[in-house]
């Protein structure tokens, strides 16, 4: 991971940090609370520390929060924030539904929980485009669920998708060439 200080992956979202789970600074006119997971507590301190204010909560499976905080955002007007916690991936696809929506870095909150190695991430097939969900961490290779290569999972998070981008791990490698065949200098004189 040498090239991690340079990666698109969120400083939260990368191995051993030392995020800690805290209310974030509450600087909207109206939020929205979007949790995964055993999270219910972590919501519960959240909606109670915000100032009297409209405040919508969203726990539930990541492609139900996903549908429901598209949803909550289409009606939104200036001044609302998301919070978001949940495991790595999941809040690296809930973080690019807010993103989607218009929202920008400053009004969106992220505490993730379990960022330890391994977390459920999806991994974006630079080769067939297929999408793999697996537990992985940057620089793990996995198999992909359409091609079946082994892919990289790079340091670069997608943030349109969330995804991580995953390539072939010997892409780079030269590829012998099959028993039988001519070699290119033989081909050319």
């Amino acid at each position: 991971m040498s090239q991690i200080a340079f990666s698109s992956v969120p400083t939260w979202a990368r191995p051993g940090d030392p995020s800690q789970v805290t209310s974030p600074m509450p600087t909207g006119s109206s939020y929205v609370l979007v949790g995964v997971g055993d999270v219910a507590e972590t919501l519960a301190r959240w909606e109670s520390d915000l100032p009297p204010r409209a405040t919508r909560r969203i726990h539930s499976d990541t492609d139900s929060a996903a549908t429901l905080l598209a949803g909550v955002l289409a009606d939104a007007v200036v001044g609302v924030r998301v919070w978001i916690t949940a495991e790595v991936g999941s809040a690296l696809a809930l973080r690019a539904v807010a993103l989607g929506a218009g929202l920008e870095d400053d009004e969106i909150a992220v505490a993730p929980v379990n960022t330890g190695q391994g977390v459920v991430v999806e991994v974006f097939c630079a080769h067939c485009r297929a999408v793999t969900r697996t537990t992985a961490a940057v620089d793990d290779v996995v198999p992909c669920a359409g091609c079946r290569r082994d892919l990289l999972v790079y340091h670069h998070v997608s943030r349109r998708t969330g995804q991580y981008l995953g390539f072939m791990v010997d892409a780079e490698t030269a590829q012998p060439l099959c028993p039988g065949t001519e070699s290119v200098e033989e081909t050319v004189s």
